[in-house]
């Protein structure tokens, strides 16, 4: 009886935890914390003479911990936000508020360059309230920013100093022949860093 268990077991290992959430694009199981962080973690200063080395460092832990690093920023957002909910929502607000007029005044979208040419003293009004606006909230967004920003920081910190292991090196291999998407594999595709290069 333990030897049916033990090989379903087996062979469920490496699935276990991974979701898959649309077009194939998955989101890969949450590392162990010895793994992570603990016993079996091995940390280097980054090699700051050797870019391309480093940057590829940051990208293969980026990819082989990224349920990890999911875990910690929307945790440590968490928290923020039950200490600053206020700021929060009004730097968000402002942001929101901002960027729509903004791109509705850059946009070159033919309906928004009809409205500037039309109305150029309302979209004037429209930009220096904004402007007012954000400015007035400027702690809040400097609140917002700083709850984004910071966990960021500590996943950078982690993926430049951490030194890749056998499992990160074959996991960024896999991404970059195709064999597999995941959710990171796709946010840094969207940002400009190509993970098949």
């Amino acid at each position: 009886m333990s030897g049916p268990t033990s090989s379903s077991s087996s062979s469920a290992v490496p699935d276990l935890g991974t979701f898959s959430i649309a077009n194939g694009v998955e989101l890969p199981q949450i590392r162990p914390l010895d793994d992570f962080l603990v016993d079996k973690a091995r940390y280097e200063a980054p090699p700051f003479n050797d870019l391309a080395r480093w940057n590829n460092r940051i990208i293969s832990n980026l990819l082989y911990y990224q349920t990890n690093y999911i875990t910690f920023f929307v945790a440590l957002f968490v928290i923020s936000s039950f200490f600053n909910a206020r700021d929060l929502v009004l730097g968000l607000t402002a942001v929101v508020v901002g960027g729509v007029v903004g791109y509705g005044t850059l946009s070159p979208n033919s309906m928004f360059v009809n409205t500037r040419r039309d109305h150029p003293l309302v979209c004037f009004g429209a930009v220096a309230v904004t402007l007012y606006y954000v400015f007035y909230m400027f702690s809040s967004v400097m609140v917002l920013l700083f709850s984004l920003l910071l966990p960021l920081f500590f996943v950078l910190i982690h993926a430049s100093t951490r030194l890749r292991n056998f499992r990160a090196k074959f996991n960024q291999q896999a991404e970059r022949l195709g064999l597999k998407q995941t959710v990171m594999g796709r946010i840094l595709d969207a940002i400009g860093c190509d993970v098949k290069a």
